[in-house]
C-alpha cells in the first residue's frame, strides 16, 4: 500500500495512476482527500494509512515548486497545515496549492504575514532553503533516525513495523541454511502459539468435558503441550533420543527448557556441526508436531521408527545442498550422514 501512495505522489508513468490523479484526486492534494462515501476497499485502504505513511515522505527542497508548503513535508515543522488552517491561509491571500517557492521572495526571504509572526512565532524558526531555480524537488523516504533515502520496501517496513529487542533464540529460527517451514513452526514453538491443547484449555473451545477426557495424540498418557511435545512425551522422546545420535547434542535431554539452553549457547554459531544440530531440531520439532496432527485429526499413525527416518531424510536432503568452506568438515558430516560425496560442493 505505501508503494502505491509512493506511485501516486511521483506520478509513476503507468495507467493506474494516471487513473487515480484523474478520478480520484482530480487536481486535489493526495494528503488532504476525504476518506468518506462510497469507494473500493483499496481505495480506502490507501487513504487509511495517510498518517502512519506521511510523516517518512519527505521533499528535498530544490527550486521549491514541486512542494506543497502546507501539506508536503519539507521542514521540521511540518505539514504546516497542522497549526495552519485553511481559512487562515486564505485570508491572508495565499492559496491552498501554494508551493515552498511562492513563498519566498526575490530576497530570499519568507512572505509570511506579520500578523502570522506573531499568531505563529514558531514560524520564525524555519530557515529558508537554498533556492536552486532550475532544479526539480525530490521525494525521499525519512526513517526513525531522520536516514534518508529512495523509496525501498524494506525500509518501509522497518520504518512503520513494531520494533522489538531481538530474542536470543532469533538466529536459532532464522538463518541462510534453514528449511522455511520448519523455522516458521519452530518460531511458532518458541513464542508458545502452537494450538496445543493446554492453550484450547485456556481458550474454552469446546466443552470441559471432551477436554478433561483429551490427552496427547502420541503417548496417551497426559494432554499436549509445547514441553510436553518436545521432548518430554515418550513417542517425542524416542524419536529425539535416535535421531539426536547423529549430532553433537548428548547433554541435550528431552526436555524443552535442556533445548533452549542449548540454543541460548549456540543459536549464533557458524560451526557447521552447530547448523545442522539446528536444523536437526526444528526437524524434529516439525514432523513430532506433524505426526501429532495425523493421529489426532487424520487417525494416521506411523512408529518411532518412521517418523526418525522422516527427520533424517529432511535434514539429509537439506545437507546435500550445503557449501562446505573446510573440507574436512564436510566429510565427516556426510561420513555420519551417510551421504555420498562426489567431491563437489554446489554452486
Amino acid at each position: 500500500m505505501a508503494k502505491h501512495i509512493w506511485s501516486i505522489l511521483t506520478t509513476r508513468h503507468s495507467i493506474w495512476v494516471r487513473c487515480i490523479h484523474d478520478y480520484k484526486l482530480r487536481g486535489r492534494n493526495f494528503w488532504e482527500v476525504p476518506c468518506r462515501g462510497n469507494m473500493s476497499w483499496g481505495w480506502r485502504k490507501i487513504l487509511s494509512i495517510r498518517n502512519i505513511i506521511r510523516p517518512h515522505i519527505w521533499s528535498c527542497i530544490k527550486s521549491g515548486a514541486q512542494t506543497n508548503v502546507w501539506s508536503d513535508m519539507w521542514c521540521s515543522l511540518s505539514p504546516l497545515s497542522s497549526f495552519i488552517t485553511p481559512r487562515t491561509i486564505a485570508n491572508a491571500g495565499f492559496s491552498l496549492r501554494s508551493t515552498v517557492a511562492d513563498m519566498v521572495d526575490q530576497d530570499g526571504n519568507w512572505r509570511w504575514p506579520q500578523a502570522w509572526l506573531d499568531l505563529f512565532p514558531v514560524l520564525i524558526t524555519i530557515a529558508v532553503p537554498l533556492i536552486v531555480p532550475n532544479g526539480v524537488d525530490r521525494l525521499v523516504w525519512k526513517d526513525l533516525e531522520d536516514k534518508t533515502g529512495d523509496f525501498q520496501s524494506a525500509l518501509v517496513w522497518n520504518t512503520i513495523r513494531n520494533q522489538e529487542e531481538q530474542v536470543f533464540w532469533a538466529d536459532m529460527v532464522w538463518y541462510s541454511q534453514c528449511i522455511p517451514r520448519h523455522s516458521f513452526h519452530l518460531w511458532l514453538a518458541f513464542r508458545n502459539k502452537l494450538k496445543t491443547q493446554d492453550r484450547l484449555t485456556v481458550w474454552e473451545v469446546g466443552s470441559h468435558t471432551n477436554w478433561n477426557l483429551m490427552c496427547c495424540p502420541l503417548c496417551n498418557f497426559d494432554r499436549d503441550s509445547r514441553d510436553h511435545l518436545f521432548f518430554r512425551c515418550a513417542f517425542a522422546a524416542q524419536t529425539w533420543n535416535e535421531v539426536k545420535k547423529l549430532v553433537s547434542l548428548g547433554n541435550v535431554d528431552d526436555t524443552w527448557p535442556s533445548v533452549v539452553s542449548w540454543v541460548e549457547q549456540h543459536a549464533n554459531s557458524k560451526n557447521a556441526d552447530h547448523i545442522v544440530c539446528k536444523l536437526l531440531i526444528a526437524a524434529s520439532s516439525y514432523y513430532i508436531w506433524q505426526e501429532r496432527n495425523n493421529r489426532l485429526f487424520k487417525n494416521n499413525k506411523r512408529s518411532v521408527g518412521q517418523v526418525a527416518e522422516v527427520i533424517k531424510y529432511s535434514v539429509r536432503l537439506r545437507l546435500m545442498g550445503f557449501r562446505f568452506r573446510v573440507a574436512s568438515a564436510k566429510q565427516r558430516i556426510f561420513k555420519r550422514w551417510k551421504i555420498e560425496d562426489n567431491g563437489a560442493d554446489p554452486g
